[in-house]
């Protein structure tokens, strides 16, 4: 349940994003040549003042509080519309991996025909990893063996509108990944062992050598962390995420 409000808060931020990019395409205001002043000096720089601070504001350009307004209300109901198929689809019972993804896939297209030029259909990473967060999809990737989990990734990434070369590059850093969680899962193993073992300060020589062995020029950063009561291996693993 934590991964699924995680996944609604992504995707808050991501339709604010996807406003920050409406604004910042808007047409910029076209500019009015203003006639310059007559070279009256004045009395006093009090004047000078006031007169600033009663100016009009400049007025917006044509259609631009229209466009603004739109894009705001589009994107509500495209987060919105979204934020119910992820509870649907997380929430929905004995429906396979390909099954969940096909209903992401068919909500996007719902999302998508409702307003085919929103900013967060440029952004298939986006899309993908709203998928990935969710509970009953990661359930699913933790049962399969690494070549199998490794082969779906890459499929929900086609599926999603990844390109090839960026397919591949994701697999690499999959890798990197499990290579990464695996040798961590074996030192917490082995850490506890130690910490049933030995105490004081034999503890620490002992435990200071295991991060050094696991870690290398990393160690100094876990120890810091662990001393702050923080253990990055005990963290939810999100597969296709860390």
């Amino acid at each position: 349940m934590r991964r699924v409000a995680l996944v609604l808060a992504s995707l808050g931020v991501a339709a604010a994003a996807c406003l920050a990019v409406v604004y910042a395409r808007r047409e910029p205001p076209a500019r009015v040549a203003v006639p310059a002043p007559a070279a009256v000096a004045p009395a006093s720089a009090e004047p000078r003042v006031a007169q600033q601070r009663g100016a009009p504001a400049l007025p917006a350009a044509p259609g631009e509080q229209e466009l603004l307004a739109e894009a705001v209300s589009g994107a509500e109901e495209q987060e919105q519309a979204l934020r119910d198929a992820i509870l649907r689809i997380d929430a929905a019972e004995d429906l396979p991996l390909a099954g969940r993804l096909e209903r992401w896939q068919e909500a996007l297209r719902a999302a998508r025909a409702g307003a085919p030029d929103a900013p967060i259909f440029q952004f298939p990473t986006m899309l993908a990893e709203l998928f990935l967060r969710m509970d009953a999809v990661q359930r699913e990737l933790a049962a399969l063996s690494p070549a199998a989990r490794a082969g779906e990734l890459a499929r929900i990434r086609r599926e999603l509108g990844f390109a090839d070369d960026e397919i591949e590059r994701m697999a690499k850093v999959d890798e990197r990944r499990e290579a990464r969680w695996q040798n961590g899962l074996a030192y917490m193993q082995e850490r506890a062992r130690l910490e049933a073992t030995f105490e004081g300060d034999a503890l620490e020589a002992e435990l200071r050598a295991l991060r050094e062995e696991h870690f290398a020029h990393e160690a100094p950063t876990i120890e810091r962390e662990e001393r702050d009561g923080f253990y990055r291996f005990e963290r939810p693993r999100i597969y296709g995420r860390n």
